[in-house]
């Protein structure tokens, strides 16, 4: 089979069906299948499982690829969404973006710390006061005392995220990202037309808040894009 790697495979589970699309290089759905549920979204490991039994041999036919990677947006209302939040006093130490990493990572262990049960899907920053005065991002490099950070947490339970990457795994198919429609609804990457679109805006970190995590080196970044990459 032929291969075009710059092809992005999605798959969307809501409570009525399964939808396969594939994002081509040129930014288009190119091909798209979908499943009605059989038994309702109360046994939808199930249901993804005969997805793929009934599916995807046809697809990768159509396609003539083999399907490796995928991402995976849930449309679901059981997510969990949180806030934390964090005041810092800048006395003698100026800041740079190693205090701001610092700052949002210790969010995370906080969050996590209590919710462990919990797989944290998306994480944004909300809101940003600099000496008690709401401000963009821009505004970090100026000299100022006091800084209030919150940070939205959008989370899924770690029993779903392993059951679907299990289920894709069964399939050689390993699942990319994880991703949740109800948060691109609220962000400014959202496309009305098709969900497939607002999500590979959040994957090429077009939502200016959300805080991207790695596990590889990033490339070079400007200032203030690095201030929304960490590491795992």
């Amino acid at each position: 089979m032929s291969k075009d790697l710059d092809n992005k495979y999605f798959i969307i589970l809501n409570k009525d069906e399964i939808i396969f699309s594939c994002l081509n290089n040129e930014n288009k759905i190119s091909f798209t299948k979908n499943y009605a549920l059989v038994n309702g979204p109360n046994n939808l490991f199930r249901e993804l499982e005969n997805f793929f039994i009934n599916n995807l041999i046809d697809i990768e036919k159509s396609l003539k690829d083999f399907i490796k990677k995928i991402y995976v947006i849930i449309d679901t209302e059981s997510s969990l969404s949180a806030y934390l939040s964090i005041k810092y006093k800048f006395e003698t130490e100026k800041i740079n973006e190693n205090k701001i990493n610092d700052l949002l990572s210790y969010l995370k262990y906080q969050f996590t710390k209590y919710s462990n049960d919990q797989k944290v899907i998306h994480m944004r920053i909300s809101k940003l006061l600099i000496d008690g005065k709401k401000k963009n991002l821009s505004y970090v490099r100026e000299k100022f005392e006091n800084l209030y950070l919150e940070v939205k947490f959008e989370c899924l339970n770690n029993q779903t995220v392993n059951l679907i990457k299990k289920v894709c795994s069964n399939y050689q198919i390993s699942v990319e990202q994880i991703l949740l429609a109800n948060y691109f609804r609220h962000s400014n990457c959202y496309q009305a037309d098709n969900i497939v679109f607002s999500a590979n805006k959040i994957i090429n970190g077009e939502d200016n808040n959300e805080i991207l995590w790695t596990s590889k080196k990033p490339i070079k970044k400007g200032f203030f894009e690095k201030f929304f990459s960490f590491f795992n």
